[in-house]
């Protein structure tokens, strides 16, 4: 019913909606809605008896938009409260709860974190007593965790918030007495309530936090808020022209522009998460159980001076091991999230059993990780309190690590809090700027975001809003904000860079039609299109490269291989003969010279190159099998023999090599060799179905040979 509700609103056929309407919100068990629904009805009947009576009405227009929106809104609400009342989770459970005991009140919940705070201040300074004075501040940390944890179910349960309570939750956020960590788990709650179902007041809240907040952990959180749920709820964002004004507004500053634009290569970065992921479980892991070397006790950093000493093995393993750790290290530069393997498993504490916990700014006086900080062990030089001042780690993983640390016995945890004078240089070089920290708060908290939607137990009762491309641009009202004409091109650069070429395309696209003199994107534009294997559009985007800037080698290469793959020879062989010219020892563009000049049946021509690349070349396997193509094509099969043998005995033998062979042997009615070769070629396959399958392969061509259909399918029966 709801969703033919929509689909109804959709169409702008009100009348059938509220019809509707009034069902849904009868089986929601939601009084409040009814009552509204029932409103809504006299309101829109009121307004077609006067359209009836040919009144005029200059208000009708705006009137009509407003009851759209707002049959939206309640149809909303109606599905929200019919689903919670009946369904399963502890989204619903909670629902249900709060239905019979209403939680306190914004207002209340304001007084109570205020005069928290307040007391917080004023009992280090009135209990003199050590141990008084911690069981006082455990106790208030403890009573500030459930005032938090209340605030944030209380907004994430709510269906939509009255004006009252919105004029309750503002004042909240101004109060000069609430921490800021508090306000920053309130927004996240704003954030994860609105990816559910849209509010108006709700997002206005997220723009008045953004806009009026001097404290970067707000203002990065709402900022973060606003763009993913104008991405996710675009639809409704559509109703309201004040968002799409306020949103617009955005591109004045060129402040919010950067923090947008660094919001969107973040998201984009999420998606190599999996991939990292997949590298450390299958690669760097597994390589560092494998070194023994590794693993051995008293193995240091200076053992590394002498690796000339060791197993060449474990030079190797070690030096590839090394290359993954550092193509981590450059992805961990760029911001992305490397350390989703290490902590996955470390999130099944208790800590972790209430929702709001997973959106917490990491703070040590956390009632569940205070006594680590109460013993004097972790002091500013500690390996542990580096780790948790580290903008490396997102808040989420610094709980899990503390909790770790507090599981261990004190014996083994004092090695964590060893005195240690190398501070981390990455913070001494990179955090001096305001605009480098506010990068850092955005990044853990995407990071944050990823774990809650990825590991949380409560992950099952949200769409995961991060299973899809997040291709900010690709919503109507923030398209403008991300794609602006300074941030369009490296954004392209870094799909580009990342292997996503359909998506770089596009932009480079636009990006041409507006510096159409850039041949750098010219070229980038039509790569990503011959990957795409759209080799027409390719072609015309490397001219285009070609007539701006002529005779680049690069682009003449990519003309040539792009007419290559159309089966152009000939277009691709006067392209490769240009580039001949200008590199004429290039072995490479030999081969793909002989290449084109075999497909066009000049294999006299074609040997002359490949003779060449053979006596040229340090492994000139390639250039043995192009020729033995050749005089296999020329009926000279004693030399292809001769040359397909030397393949057979060299150390780059491949499976074509042996099946080649045995078709020459066949050719010449040697069937003994044949049958050899042939064993050898399935001996060399995954399964006899795949070489039977690349055996007939060959048919036509064995045909041409003179073999016969009947005698080629009964060789494989020999076998």
């Amino acid at each position: 019913m709801y969703y033919d509700i929509i689909k109804l609103l959709k169409g702008r056929r009100l009348k059938e909606a509220v019809e509707l309407l009034g069902l849904l919100a009868s089986d929601s068990g939601n009084w409040q809605v009814k009552s509204e629904v029932e409103n809504l009805k006299t309101t829109y009947g009121y307004m077609l008896q006067y359209a009836a009576q040919g009144m005029k009405d200059p208000e009708r227009d705006k009137m009509y938009a407003q009851l759209i929106r707002k049959s939206y809104e309640l149809a909303d609400r109606a599905e929200y409260s019919r689903n919670n009342m009946s369904g399963q989770g502890h989204h619903s459970d909670l629902f249900r709860t709060f239905k019979r005991t209403p939680p306190p009140t914004y207002s209340e919940l304001c007084l109570t974190l205020e005069s928290i705070t307040e007391d917080m201040g004023v009992v280090p300074l009135m209990v003199n007593d050590e141990d008084q004075r911690r069981s006082k501040m455990k106790e208030l940390g403890i009573r500030h965790e459930k005032a938090v944890d209340t605030l944030f179910e209380k907004i994430w349960i709510s269906d939509g918030w009255t004006d009252e309570e919105s004029k309750e939750a503002h004042a909240l956020l101004r109060s000069v007495l609430i921490p800021a960590n508090d306000l920053a788990v309130m927004i996240s709650a704003v954030t994860v309530s609105l990816l559910g179902i849209f509010d108006a007041r709700k997002f206005q809240f997220l723009l008045t936090a953004y806009n009026e907040h001097q404290e970067e952990l707000i203002t990065q959180r709402a900022l973060v808020g606003i763009t993913l749920v104008a991405f996710h709820q675009q639809d409704r964002l559509a109703l309201y022209p004040e968002f799409i004004a306020a949103l617009s507004l955005l591109a004045e500053s060129p402040h919010a522009l950067k923090q947008l634009h660094n919001i969107q290569i973040l998201l984009l970065l999420s998606r190599e998460t999996v991939k990292i992921d997949k590298k450390m479980r299958e690669e760097i892991i597994p390589q560092m159980m494998k070194s023994q070397q590794l693993n051995k006790a008293d193995f240091s950093i200076t053992d590394l001076e002498d690796l000339e000493d060791m197993n060449p093995e474990w030079k190797a393993d070690m030096e590839k091991m090394g290359e993954r750790i550092r193509e981590l290290s450059e992805l961990q530069m760029e911001g992305a999230d490397t350390y989703m393997t290490t902590f996955c498993q470390l999130k099944t504490y208790p800590f972790f059993f209430h929702i709001s916990h997973w959106f917490y700014p990491f703070d040590k006086q956390v009632p569940e990780v205070a006594a680590l900080f109460e013993t004097g062990q972790i002091n500013d030089k500690s390996l542990i309190n580096l780790m948790l001042n580290s903008p490396l780690f997102c808040n989420s993983d610094k709980y899990s690590f503390c909790l770790t640390v507090n599981s261990i016995p004190p014996s083994q945890r004092q090695a964590l809090s060893m005195q240690i004078d190398e501070q981390n240089d990455w913070m001494k070089q990179n955090l001096n700027s305001a605009e480098e920290q506010a990068n850092v708060i955005c990044r853990q908290y995407i990071h944050d975001l990823y774990r809650f939607f990825k590991l949380s137990t409560f992950r099952k009762e949200f769409n995961d809003i991060f299973s899809g491309n997040m291709s900010l641009w690709e919503c109507t009202f923030l398209r403008p904000l991300i794609l602006t004409e300074e941030y369009r091109k490296p954004i392209a650069d870094y799909l580009f860079s990342k292997n996503y070429p359909e998506e770089a395309a596009r932009l480079y696209k636009e990006q041409a039609g507006l510096t159409p003199e850039n041949v750098e994107v010219w070229q980038k534009l039509g790569f990503c299109y011959q990957k795409g294997k759209q080799y027409t559009e390719a072609i015309n985007s490397y001219i285009q490269a070609d007539i701006l800037k002529p005779d680049h080698l690069w682009t003449l290469k990519h003309l040539a291989q792009c007419h290559k793959r159309m089966q152009n020879h000939q277009k691709a062989l006067s392209y490769f003969r240009h580039i001949e010219a200008m590199q004429p020892e290039d072995l490479n563009l030999l081969m793909q010279i002989g290449q084109c000049l075999a497909e066009l049946h000049k294999h006299e021509e074609a040997l002359n190159y490949f003779f060449k690349v053979e006596y040229l070349s340090k492994k000139p396997a390639g250039a043995w099998r192009a020729i033995g193509w050749c005089y296999f094509m020329q009926h000279k099969y004693e030399d292809a023999s001769r040359i397909y043998e030397k393949l057979c005995a060299s150390e780059e033998v491949r499976f074509s090599d042996y099946l080649n062979a045995g078709h020459v042997y066949l050719i010449r009615n040697m069937v003994a060799q044949a049958l050899e070769r042939y064993r050898q070629a399935k001996d060399l396959c995954k399964s006899y179905d795949e070489f039977i399958c690349a055996y007939q392969a060959d048919k036509d061509i064995m045909l041409e040979h003179g073999i016969t259909e009947e005698y080629f399918y009964l060789i494989p029966d020999l076998l």
